[in-house]
């Protein structure tokens, strides 16, 4: 297999998964994984437009939206009029990514203690049933938040 039809084989692959990772649409996925694995310093709307093969209205819309997601960001190079993508600062992606992570937990913790505090005041039969199960559940949580937050203060020094 040559490095092409190795290259674009990965780029879909790449593809499928952000659009599952980060709902994102089809072609602004690809588009991502043409940037993720471009030996290329960046890559230009035509670039984009060339390897996609997309309509110019669907490259601009789908580059528009990873743009506002901070996935990725461009440059301009002195002379040149064209805007260069690239994917933004891989920290700074880690960091927003482990986060978003954060965030869910730390929102599926606060349900967690919601239902245990209104099953044990009006269902204290489902409480006692439930306990063991929570308290396992709980400590998985506080887990992955710790590992979670370590992890984002030695990228945060990486990024120093």
């Amino acid at each position: 297999m040559k490095i092409e039809e190795i290259k674009n084989k990965l780029i879909e692959e790449l593809g499928v998964h952000f659009e599952s990772e980060y709902d994102l649409p089809p072609l602004a996925a690809r588009i991502f994984a043409n940037l993720v694995i471009t030996e290329e310093d960046g890559l230009t709307f035509e670039d984009c437009l060339l390897k996609r093969g997309a309509s110019k209205s669907s490259i601009s819309t789908s580059l528009n939206l990873l743009l506002q997601m901070d996935f990725v960001n461009y440059f301009t190079k002195s002379g040149d009029r064209k805007r260069y993508f690239k994917v933004a600062e891989k920290n700074t992606f880690f960091i927003k990514k482990l986060n978003r992570s954060l965030n869910q937990l730390e929102r599926e913790k606060e349900m967690i203690v919601k239902i245990t505090a209104y099953n044990k005041q009006y269902r204290p039969d489902k409480h006692e049933e439930n306990k063991n199960k929570i308290t396992v559940y709980g400590k998985c949580i506080s887990d992955m938040t710790t590992s979670l937050k370590t992890t984002i203060e030695e990228l945060k020094k990486q990024q120093k």
